[in-house]
């Protein structure tokens, strides 16, 4: 899902004279005009708090969030006590990343005006994006009880209830802001997440466009439609591409006249410089999966520079940092100035690790800071950029004739990912069918991915098997809203309530243990499970899954294809369904299989780091030679 758009609010105060006429400039959007009266405002009088404190706020308004702060908190030492300074210095502290001080300064301004419904809403943005999501609800609410009207105060609710797993309620304070102003495109935008987290795709999807008409720069909600078409059974590959190449017109396209020549060393066997770029360099799926390449990388071939848009690191962070040659946060800094900094870091290969997922920066990729340029690991699909030049896959993923729909060059692996499996990681455990005496499915995929389609694949399953049960495990789960949402809609093709069983979110080491109570996993579909499928296989739990037309929906096949299990490959809906009740129905092969696939998996190249990395770092010496050679290099 797309980084959710959060606004906090910027204060600025009435004035008189030669500052209101600035100002007035400044209200227009006139920001190089206002800049330029404020600072001759300055010569004539260096210490007047009002024109500082409003140059740092054009500062902010720009993203020069460096220097906004130092204006701001200059303008603060002349007027301690206005509460309007605090909070756009908290701004700016919020925008570059330094969250403790952007909520002390946000605490300030409360203590100045406590009855300010913007600087309550402002300190709950800081407090959410440090994870402390009870704490922030509360600001929010404070900030509603002041003023009831409160559009950003509803949309930034939602976002804190949306990231505390209660979709419903965050779906009804995007409503609710939407009902207040209704050309909002953030609140658009973030209804459309909601939705789509919940499997209401059209209205999602109608959600993302009205907040892109309403904004056509809106590249983080183009990315989020691109994200919501992906789960749509009713989307071609085609539709799928073609989406991606609007993107690439409204939002890469124009930042095509910064790319200038690369200055690179252009040896071909000297050591290289690898920049990864992703904002979940910390406990997260993806990591799963590109773990390996940072933590096994060749330290005698290759620099790995990590650019982190984590904003609240953990202990896996740590273990990024200490295998990265170097470590750079990209918080708070604009596309701009990632660009030019990779482009100092002299970076030979660049990759992108979100495709159009959330925290992605595919409009710094836009700009080509660095002469290669690759996507893949953290999503299985293309970007559709010009700018980008290779996407690693594996041949089941990406066949040879659907490479059309790709801008990128294809990098064929032997399988698509690799898997970084715990160290010490529960036992597989006996067949429940054998004890229990009926099968039980289990899906432990985010419910997006469980659209209409596919609840109505499972249903007819789970009727076909009297007594089966089907198990669903996901942050948010344990929520009653999201339960009675996916729960009416098995109701609506009479599943019992009681066959339908939920899980919510629970530490890395007992979400894995709850594969000891399923017999057989169901990939959704169009959009199959990745690090999940791969969870899954690890605990001795196969899934069937759907081969689809597009790359999401054909990862489970790569992973099964790799270990030898075609026979739970289906090629078609009606034979998924036959499938799952046929092997369900074979408990010996089950308790079979299920003692054998985590040694399939040891045996095979999903889970040998060292051969998966050395593939990938002998295709970026390919690539790198290939640059050199090419007349590229200059």
């Amino acid at each position: 899902m797309g980084a959710v758009v959060r606004d906090t609010r910027v204060a600025m105060t009435d004035a008189a004279g030669p500052l209101a006429a600035a100002l007035d400039q400044h209200r227009a959007g006139h920001l190089h005009e206002a800049e330029r009266r404020y600072r001759d405002i300055l010569k004539a009088t260096p210490q007047h708090a009002d024109a500082l404190h409003l140059l740092g706020v054009v500062a902010l308004q720009e993203g020069r969030y460096a220097e906004a702060a130092t204006q701001i908190a200059e303008a603060i030492t002349l007027a301690p006590r206005v509460a309007e300074f605090h909070s756009n210095l908290g701004a700016a502290h919020e925008r570059r990343g330094d969250l403790h001080a952007a909520e002390a300064s946000y605490q300030h301004a409360i203590e100045l005006k406590p009855d300010d419904a913007d600087f309550h809403s402002n300190l709950g943005n800081a407090l959410k994006a440090q994870g402390r999501l009870d704490a922030a609800v509360r600001s929010f609410e404070r900030a509603l009880a002041l003023q009831p009207d409160h559009a950003d105060a509803w949309n930034n609710l939602g976002t804190a209830l949306a990231a505390q797993g209660k979709v419903a309620d965050a779906i009804a304070a995007y409503r609710r802001a939407l009902e207040i102003r209704e050309e909002f495109p953030d609140a658009h935008n973030n209804l459309g997440n909601a939705l789509t987290r919940w499997g209401a795709l059209d209205e999602a999807i109608g959600h993302h466009r009205r907040a892109l008409a309403l904004r056509p720069d809106y590249a983080e909600a183009h990315s989020n439609l691109i994200f919501a078409l992906d789960f749509d059974p009713r989307v071609t590959a085609r539709e799928a591409f073609e989406e991606r190449r609007r993107w690439n017109t409204a939002h890469a396209r124009p930042l095509a006249p910064r790319i200038v020549p690369h200055g690179n060393d252009d040896a071909p066997e000297r050591r290289l410089r690898i920049g990864y770029v992703s904002a979940d360099f910390n406990r997260h799926s993806a990591a799963v999966v590109f773990a390996p390449l940072i933590l096994g990388h060749d330290g005698e071939r290759f620099d790995v520079v990590c650019y982190s848009g984590v904003q609240n690191e953990d202990e896996d962070t740590w273990r990024f940092r200490q295998a990265a040659t170097l470590w750079r946060s990209t918080l708070g800094m604009s596309d701009d100035a990632l660009a030019e900094m990779i482009r100092a870091d002299q970076i030979d290969i660049l990759v992108d690790l979100a495709g159009h997922s959330a925290g992605n920066r595919l409009r710094v990729f836009a700009m080509k800071p660095a002469p290669i340029q690759c996507t893949g690991f953290g999503y299985a699909a293309g970007t559709g950029l010009d700018a980008m030049d290779y996407f690693f896959a594996d041949r089941v993923t990406i066949p040879p004739d659907t490479r059309g729909h790709y801008t990128e060059e294809i990098v064929e692996l032997s399988i698509l990912v690799p898997y970084d499996p715990p160290a010490a990681p529960p036992p597989v455990m006996p067949l429940p069918a054998l004890r229990r005496g009926v099968c039980t499915f289990g899906c432990f995929n985010r419910p997006a991915k469980v659209t209409a389609e596919v609840i109505a694949a499972w249903a007819e399953i789970l009727k076909a098997l009297p007594g089966s049960r089907l198990l669903m495990k996901f942050y948010g789960l344990d929520e009653p809203a999201n339960r009675r949402h996916i729960g009416d809609g098995f109701a609506s093709h009479r599943v019992a309530p009681e066959r339908i069983l939920f899980l919510g979110g629970s530490s890395r080491w007992d979400h894995l243990a709850a594969y000891g109570e399923v017999d057989l996993a169901l990939d959704p579909f169009p959009h199959g499970g990745g690090v999940s499928a791969l969870e899954g296989l690890w605990m001795g739990v196969p899934m069937v899954t759907l081969l689809g037309e597009r790359s999401p929906g054909r990862m489970g096949a790569a992973f099964l294809s790799a270990l030898g299990l075609d026979e739970f490959v289906a090629p078609s809906r009606d034979e998924y369904v036959r499938r799952a009740v046929e092997r369900a129905r074979d408990t010996g092969g089950l308790a079979r299989i299920r003692r054998e696939i985590r040694a399939r998996l040891q045996a095979s190249p999903i889970v040998d780091r060292r051969a998966y990395c050395g593939a990938v770092e002998d295709a970026y010496r390919a690539m790198w030679r290939r640059w050199c050679v090419s007349g590229s290099a200059r």
